[in-house]
């Protein structure tokens, strides 16, 4: 095994090494900080409330609450367990996107 530095070379094989890697959606990073995550979270969350502001008019309660959770909430809930022990400052962005969805 012969490593570069960004590069290892394991029995004729290259493999590029990277600082973030997704899996399952979640882009863990080589601090395990998951800034880029909860980034990219907050950010699609806050692109789709906006947009269902302005089709809420559109809607009934129920059907604004089911799109909120099946948008929102589901995802925020789906990683959530993976994000036990982040710093607090990146917790806060999240905690925003969920007062804004209720």
């Amino acid at each position: 095994m012969k490593i570069n530095s960004r590069t290892i070379i394991l029995a004729d094989a290259n493999i590029q090494v990277s600082d973030v890697v997704t899996c399952l959606g979640v882009a863990i990073d080589s601090q395990l900080t998951f800034v880029d995550s909860v980034k990219k979270l907050s950010g699609s969350s806050f692109y789709h409330l906006r947009q269902l502001h302005s089709v809420c008019c559109s809607l009934t309660a129920s059907a604004a609450n089911t799109l909120v959770y099946a948008l929102i909430s589901s995802r925020v809930d789906c990683c959530s367990s993976v994000l036990y022990g982040v710093c607090e400052v990146h917790l806060r962005q999240l905690q925003l996107v969920l007062n804004a969805a209720a």
